[in-house]
């Protein structure tokens, strides 16, 4: 395997053409360059230049290697800057994901908080789909992300940090919407915003629903529990979603009720466990689960 030295060297060749120009670029004896050079064949065990005239080169071989080369180097140097800006603005700046059920109303108040303690702290806030919590983490400038599912991946620590029941949103003009709690009976026959059966929204409804084997009259199908509340909100459907998306509801329009059951939605903080833990990481952990705790019983 070559070294990031070794890579410079080669680097520095081809674009030098010549072994004393290399040598004069990174400012190192021209034998050294030489040495070099030679190592680097020699390991990738092939020749990666044609010599002729002093000047040297490059096989197609060594254009290939150039060509992922340079794209490493690129993703390096990227890398590098995105640590020389967390170096500089680590004290004042906070990059945090989130899944669209707990980005729009939880998350902004954790944020405003922390912000509240830390008047010149800049925010950024991310709106994350599942595919893209961990490379959000891992590959990008992600100091840490919130959602309603654990993550089990090599490299990323998974917190829970608290929970929340779910609640039915019932358009106010339904008779539904005047019972005290809604059990999955009161539900059959009645249009349904459902869910995918493998995403967490779907788990907890169809767990719901079979307490009492109910079909819903009418399904209507959405990806997030926004679009549910919408769908609500319009007077086209109840929907069953996590307490933390009913928190920007519209509530002139819908009734906000306790279901019958014991399931709950889980709210887990995700960050790189070899990564050094932000300076406002644990407090904004501190405020998410304050701001769970807060949520009253509808």
């Amino acid at each position: 395997m070559l070294t990031l030295r070794q890579i410079e060297v080669f680097r520095a060749v081809l674009r030098a053409g010549t072994l004393v120009g290399a040598a004069r670029e990174l400012g190192i004896a021209q034998p050294t360059v030489t040495r070099i050079v030679a190592r680097v064949e020699d390991i990738m065990g092939l020749p990666l230049f044609d010599r002729s005239a002093g000047r040297l080169h490059p096989t197609s071989e060594a254009r290939r290697m150039l060509g992922e080369i340079d794209r490493a180097y690129e993703a390096l140097r990227a890398a590098v800057g995105r640590a020389a800006d967390a170096a500089r603005l680590g004290k004042r700046h906070f990059h945090v994901g989130a899944s669209p059920s707990i980005g729009r109303t939880l998350v902004p108040g954790a944020l405003a908080a922390l912000a509240k303690r830390h008047p010149d702290l800049s925010l950024q806030l991310d709106v994350l789909s599942v595919s893209q919590v961990a490379a959000f983490l891992t590959e990008g400038p992600g100091e840490v992300a919130v959602t309603l599912f654990p993550m089990a991946r090599a490299g990323l620590r998974s917190a829970r940090v608290g929970s929340g029941a779910p609640v039915a949103l019932v358009p106010r003009d339904w008779p539904l919407a005047s019972q005290a709690i809604v059990h999955p009976e009161d539900l059959r026959n009645l249009p349904l915003a459902v869910f995918e059966d493998w995403s967490v929204h779907g788990q907890v409804l169809n767990a719901f629903l079979a307490q009492a084997d109910v079909t819903p009259g009418r399904a209507h199908h959405v990806r997030f529990a926004e679009s549910a509340a919408a769908l609500a909100e319009v007077g086209l459907a109840v929907a069953v979603i996590d307490p933390f998306s009913a928190m920007s509801v519209r509530r002139d329009r819908l009734a906000i009720l306790p279901i019958a059951g014991d399931r709950v939605f889980d709210v887990y903080v995700h960050r790189v466990v070899d990564r050094v833990q932000g300076v406002f990481l644990k407090t904004f952990e501190t405020l998410i689960s304050q701001g769970i705790a807060s949520l009253s019983p509808a």
